[in-house]
């Protein structure tokens, strides 16, 4: 018979093992990934809605039942359709719940006002719109035998929606000579930035293919036909947001508009307003912040050379970070970026949020810096004629 002796460490060993391969073993069962949900069953909305795109109220859609057997989360999207219909194939409308997972969709009367007008329903008419909830998990996606009816009276509006806006008229920057063409920012939300001058008049045409419309302000409310509105002219520009979601019309002076160092909010580049949806500072000089230079003005604590950069602009004189729209560039660009690179966004001034970082043979260069707010359809910035200081 042969036997075996465990020393008091050997047997500490086999205990360690057994208690690693029992733990494993057990998070394998307990903690396996599970895609199986079921869809909801019960639906909830109103059963009318009188609609008024200026109203702050907004308008709930429920439901309840289903969910994850894992009890995590599921993804829960709405699709909206012609009445008595819920044709997967060709929504109207798809939009994510709120938040993605919760169990609803909170709405505005403007938003479900557009809805409407996709799903055929005229201004001033009363008709319905069917939704349901697609309900999606680990890439599957079901739909359900389930749909609710909203009917809705839309009142007056504009369903010609232009596939391009511009800005006519005598006030106009070009004097009424040619037309000033929007940027379409959102569906249905127009902006163009423009110097107004002389009698201040100006006209809003729209185009569908080659058939040309007009609108208008009515008091303080968009409408479609022959007409004009008045702004009092400015030296600075205006950015001028058309909305035919809340039929509304949005003026705002722009003025003051340089780009800045993040790290000590010195000026790189004064920009002024040229015409043309453009702010240009020319022969910029560019000396990136370095604390073995004292005449970059490198601040106590910085102990690395600083290259990161943003805009700022005066919007109805209050100050405005035109930044990058996704938080903070952490690369450096080399050439070769996609335009949406240097597209800018507005926000709310905070000194470590929404910088870019400059391309490195930019320093000690000097530089035109150009925001063209409308290149493509988007608002950028760019840097060229680039030569040494």
């Amino acid at each position: 018979m042969v036997t075996f002796k465990l020393n008091s460490m050997n047997y500490l060993s086999l205990s360690i093992m057994a208690a690693v391969l029992l733990l494993l073993n057990g998070c394998t069962k307990d903690y396996q990934l599970s895609t199986d949900f079921t869809v909801p069953t019960e639906l909830s909305s109103p059963a009318k809605v009188e609609l008024d795109v200026t109203s702050p109220n907004n308008i709930a859609l429920s439901w309840s039942g289903g969910g994850a057997n894992d009890g995590s989360y599921v993804i829960y999207e709405v699709i909206f359709a012609k009445e008595g219909t819920t044709d997967l194939s060709e929504p109207v409308e798809r939009i994510k719940s709120d938040f993605g997972a919760q169990a609803k969709l909170t709405l505005t009367h403007a938003a479900l006002n557009a809805i409407a007008r996709k799903a055929g329903i005229k201004p001033g008419e009363t008709g319905k719109i069917s939704w349901s909830v697609l309900t999606s998990k680990g890439g599957d996606v079901k739909d359900m035998d389930l749909n609710n009816d909203i009917e809705v009276t839309r009142g007056e509006g504009i369903d010609n929606m232009p596939n391009s806006l511009y800005l006519y008229g005598a006030g106009n920057e070009s004097s009424g000579t040619q037309g000033s063409l929007f940027r379409k920012a959102a569906d249905g939300v127009y902006i163009v930035y423009s110097k107004v001058a002389g009698s201040g008049e100006l006209e809003l045409k729209g185009k569908i293919g080659e058939e040309e419309f007009g609108y208008y302000l009515d008091g303080t409310k968009l409408k479609e036909g022959a007409g004009v509105m008045n702004l009092t002219p400015n030296a600075n520009p205006y950015r001028i947001t058309v909305d035919f979601n809340t039929l509304s019309v949005k003026t705002e002076i722009i003025s003051n508009v340089r780009c800045i160092w993040g790290a000590t909010y010195d000026v790189i580049g004064q920009l002024a307003y040229v015409g043309d949806g453009k702010f240009v500072a020319a022969n910029s000089a560019i000396r990136f912040i370095d604390p073995s230079k004292p005449e970059t003005n490198p601040p106590g604590w910085l102990s690395w050379i600083e290259e990161r950069y943003y805009f700022i602009a005066a919007v109805n004189g209050a100050d405005k970070c035109w930044g990058r729209m996704d938080g903070v560039s952490s690369e450096r660009p080399t050439g070769g970026e996609p335009l949406s690179f240097y597209e800018i966004g507005e926000f709310t001034w905070s000194q470590w949020d929404h910088l870019w970082k400059m391309k490195g043979d930019l320093n000690s260069k000097r530089a035109t810096i150009t925001v063209n707010t409308n290149k493509e359809n988007l608002m950028v910035h760019e840097f060229s004629n680039i030569t040494n200081l």
